[in-house]
């Protein structure tokens, strides 16, 4: 091969390299800026709709060929909030997976999804749906630290008698996990497990429950011969929020999660329900409260160590003191502050700021008092605040 042809046969190889490189790192800096982008895009709550038993993503879509996620999406009163539709796996007969499996599946789901990255979670939850998003924020404290509320739809919190039924010709443990009879220790432990946990007791649960039987053509109905109540009302209700009655949805248990539109029940319940326990926007205000007259006279001293201090807090804005600072103002003949500047030493839930301060009073001049030393001490507040987000109610 001659020089040239090898110079040509190299430089085109050089040519093709770095072609290649500038290609690679094109992609990867768009990748990394669309994967940005999404992120950042993120609205401040998130909606997740959580399928039942045997369900999928169609789960949600009517007769007349609307879907509920849809509906959400493009309505302006849940403008602030973005909407995910979660899937796992629940054949239609012989499932494998028990609920404690599905509940990990879901979780791992959200994540992929970014769900967890949102400030603030809720969840609308049909039949078995809502128990796996039980079982799922009980194993993840941290996550479920994000959610405000959960409406469930037919979710039998105290079993069903179909599910039992059901069991006896498919051995899909979920059928077990859901069964009404009083052996099953799942679903009283869940709720065991619910009240007693940190994270999860502080989570509203607000109920649906379906008036209408299901036929035996459909979902649970095929077990049977005759029409019958999938959950019933108690236990479609059992452990669920008393400040918010519990919906009655005229239709089966299927096509209680399918409104034709925004004006049904079963849609205006869950907004009802958005727009009483809206988007909370976290605030840090700084408020004062300042205690004067504060005097020594000459030679004497003025200290506390334990002065206690306290700001009025809002319960409605959920308010709670996030640090405090302490200083003596409009100060006059002071002598020996100490500490200096004054210090807080604790600070306690209901906003009560412990103070340690001290300073002397003028000393004697040729044996003569000559004045008296005076100070306000002023505690400045930080204060960590939830603000209700009004979004559109067109």
């Amino acid at each position: 091969m001659s020089r040239d042809r090898w110079m040509d046969r190299k430089m085109r190889f050089v040519l093709a390299a770095l072609f290649f490189l500038l290609h690679a790192s094109a992609s990867f800096a768009q990748g990394v800026i669309q994967q940005n982008q999404a992120q950042s895009a993120l609205r401040a709550r998130v909606i997740v709709f959580v399928h039942g038993l045997h369900g999928s993503r169609e789960s949600w879509r009517a007769s007349n060929g609307a879907y509920w996620p849809d509906l959400i999406q493009t309505d302006p009163r849940f403008a602030y909030s973005d909407v995910e539709v979660a899937e796992y796996p629940t054949p239609a007969s012989n499932g494998r997976m028990s609920s404690v499996q599905l509940a990990d599946i879901l979780w791992a789901h959200l994540k992929h999804d970014h769900v967890w990255e949102h400030r603030e979670v809720v969840f609308i939850a049909h039949s078995l749906g809502g128990i796996l998003v039980e079982e799922m924020l009980l194993r993840h404290p941290a996550e479920a630290a994000r959610v405000k509320f959960i409406v469930s739809y037919g979710t039998p919190h105290e079993g069903s008698p179909i599910a039992r039924i059901a069991s006896i010709y498919d051995k899909d443990p979920l059928l077990s996990d859901l069964s009404d009879a009083s052996s099953n220790a799942f679903l009283t432990q869940l709720e065991s497990n619910w009240r007693g946990h940190d994270s999860a007791n502080g989570i509203h649960r607000f109920c649906a429950f379906e008036s209408e039987d299901t036929t035996p053509e459909n979902g649970f109905g095929r077990y049977l011969k005759t029409h019958a109540r999938v959950v019933g009302y108690f236990s479609a209700t059992y452990g669920c929020d008393v400040t918010t009655p519990p919906q009655e949805i005229h239709a089966d248990h299927l096509h209680m999660v399918r409104p034709l539109d925004r004006i049904s029940s079963t849609y205006d319940f869950f907004y009802r329900v958005y727009r009483d326990n809206p988007i909370l926007e976290e605030q840090v205000v700084t408020r004062d409260d300042v205690i004067a007259g504060l005097e020594a006279g000459c030679d004497r001293s003025n200290a506390n160590p334990d002065l206690h201090v306290p700001i009025a807090l809002d319960s409605a804005m959920h308010e709670k003191v996030i640090a405090a600072a302490a200083s003596l103002i409009n100060t006059a003949d002071l002598r020996d502050v100490n500490p200096d500047p004054p210090t807080i030493t604790k600070i306690d839930p209901d906003g009560v700021a412990h103070v340690h301060y001290g300073f002397s009073g003028p000393g004697k001049k040729l044996f003569v008092c000559l004045g008296t030393a005076r100070a306000s001490l002023k505690v400045q507040f930080s204060i960590d605040r939830q603000v209700p987000v009004r979004e559109s109610k067109n």
